[in-house]
């Protein structure tokens, strides 16, 4: 491992620790900066962010500690300023600021403690941090007790596979420093039974070493590029894409990390020897042709995940972070294969991706409750269909559930011979069980990554937003799709406050061309009728969801097929 950043920031934690300080300071906060370090760390692709996805803990989560003031929005902002201009943290800065409050200062010692314990070289890296933080705050420590998850499980999530039996500690416990050692007082990792680690670069073992991890990093790099350009091209599968570049950009990062692998490192082209590999000729039959895209996207994920077990095992020689990276890098790809290569097959075209294909060509989505229906809800239902709808969803909110499923695998049978998505509304149990194409939740229901536990990759997921910083968290979440609004005063909803149209605008804004995810699909809803669609087209929406402006009326077919026209026009 360098030891050229002991005591000092790994270039993740670096940037998480300055955008918590720019935060903090924007917002005006001059008390405990916990919250908002947390806040940090699930913006930036880490470790510490991986984890905190894989614990269940989102932004949703820290409302109500998290100081008024900061936002989603000054997260990027702040986070791109950041990396286009340094962080000026790292070890010639220290680890605190003059102007930091004692509180936070307090637990970036903390956080120098955690490094000596967890780490073999005391950098503070991210997942440093997110411990720090776990022991640093009692109220932090709710909400990961909420979601299931004690110190010690946060613990061996962050730092698996270490030889050494650690502690988390508690606030105001004591810890050994660094070179310390309760046992006859030998140092730690100096003593013959602990830490001990082999001399690598004696009899060449090291470069050996150094050219599997150089091979590894290749192959993975080349997979996952052969899977993003499948994601963008061939599927327009925005999300599946997204997290393929994340992957690639974060093991670029790790790299970066470890001496002698930074790309274009003379160590490690010294020792590529490509002509001379007694492998390079070992070929199969098999290798040299594709029956399928479906298989050129199966052989490169096998590829990428052996690569990413090979970097692991053998990253442990040399760093124990970057093989923990890796680790949480190969069970993410695991996550995504399902997405990929999807579980339900028809013919050669897979379920998910074709229903993905047809959510980004909606325009129209309906939504269908008996009690607003002029005629019976199934002609209703007929009438919509046949106007031209794209989508639509099921809302009853008081009948049993054996009714509920019965009306909604009538909708998916009309919804499919019209080549339209059926979407169960708040109940992912009856959206599978009806075959039903998504389903659609709120903020104070299910939210989109309890509701994809509960559902397969192929069922599309749908969230309610109410605000950007809403909408953003449902790009996240990794919801195929959001409802935008209340636009206008409805007869579904009651709410106090409209976020109207500035919210369609601020929507239109914030997922336009520079986004992450740039094509997520989102529906304008609430209130939205023939004679303010305009409206909500010329704050930027390209989508809409309607009601009773279609089921209420004496003809649906002429409302939907007129409302299609003005979308079309746009």
């Amino acid at each position: 491992m360098s030891r050229s950043r002991a005591w000092g920031f790994t270039p993740a934690a670096e940037r998480t620790v300055e955008l918590c300080r720019r935060l903090s300071r924007d917002a005006g906060v001059s008390e405990d900066w916990s919250a908002v370090l947390l806040f940090s760390l699930l913006r930036d692709e880490s470790l510490a962010s991986a984890c905190l996805r894989d614990c269940g803990i989102g932004a949703g989560d820290l409302g109500a500690v998290l100081p008024a003031g900061v936002s989603v929005e000054g997260v990027w902002g702040f986070a791109e300023q950041i990396e286009s201009e340094g962080s000026g943290c790292g070890v010639a800065r220290g680890l605190t600021d003059p102007a930091d409050p004692e509180c936070f200062r307090r637990l970036l010692e903390r956080a120098r403690e955690v490094a000596r314990r967890e780490t073999r070289d005391g950098a503070i890296t991210s997942a440093v941090l997110l411990l720090a933080v776990y022991e640093h705050s009692a109220e932090l420590r709710v909400i990961f007790g909420s979601r299931g998850i004690s110190g010690q499980q946060l613990q061996q999530r962050l730092f698996p596979g270490e030889e050494v039996e650690r502690l988390v500690l508690e606030p105001g416990e004591l810890v050994l420093g660094a070179g310390e050692c309760e046992v006859g007082g030998c140092e730690v990792g100096g003593c013959g039974e602990v830490g001990e680690r082999p001399e690598l670069w004696d009899g060449g073992l090291g470069d050996g070493v150094l050219r599997v991890l150089d091979a590894g990093l290749n192959r993975a790099r080349e997979g996952l590029r052969v899977l993003e350009d499948y994601s963008r091209f061939v599927c327009d599968d925005g999300v599946a894409a997204v997290e393929l570049k994340r992957l690639r950009h974060e093991l670029c990062e790790a790299e970066q990390g470890v001496e002698g692998l930074q790309p274009g490192s003379h160590r490690r082209l010294r020792h590529r020897d490509t002509a001379g590999d007694v492998g390079a000729g070992i070929t199969l039959s098999t290798e040299g042709e594709r029956g399928s895209v479906l298989s050129v996207v199966v052989a490169n994920l096998r590829r990428v995940q052996e690569s990413l077990r090979s970097l692991e095992e053998f990253g442990k020689l040399l760093d124990s972070e970057f093989a923990a990276v890796m680790k949480v890098l190969r069970y993410r790809v695991y996550v995504l294969e399902q997405r990929l290569c999807g579980v339900s097959v028809e013919g050669s075209e897979r379920v998910g991706f074709a229903r993905r294909a047809r959510l980004r060509r909606s325009r129209l989505y309906v939504l269908i409750t008996e009690s607003q229906c002029r005629l019976s809800w199934q002609e209703t239902v007929r009438l919509v269909l046949e106007g031209g709808a794209d989508i639509v969803q099921l809302r009853e909110k008081r009948l049993g559930d054996a009714e509920l499923l019965r009306r909604a695998q009538w909708l998916c049978g009309e919804c499919e011979s019209a080549g339209a998505l059926f979407v169960m509304n708040d109940r992912p149990d009856l959206a599978v069980l009806s075959g039903a194409a998504g389903v659609h939740t709120g903020q104070e229901e299910l939210g989109a990554g309890e509701c994809r536990r509960l559902v397969t990759e192929d069922v599309l997921v749908g969230l309610s937003t109410h605000s950007v910083s809403q909408l953003q968290a449902a790009v996240s979440a990794g919801a195929d799709y959001a409802g935008v609004g209340p636009v206008f005063p409805s007869t579904t909803k009651r709410f106090e406050e409209f976020p109207g149209l500035g919210f369609v605008s601020g929507a239109a804004g914030s997922l336009g061309s520079g986004a992450v995810v740039p094509d997520f699909p989102w529906f304008a809803i609430g209130g939205i009728t023939e004679v303010n669609v305009g409206d909500v087209l010329v704050a930027g929406a390209r989508r809409v969801a309607v009601g009773a402006a279609v089921t209420a009326s004496e003809d649906p077919r002429g409302v939907v097929s007129r409302l299609q026209s003005m979308l079309s026009e746009f």
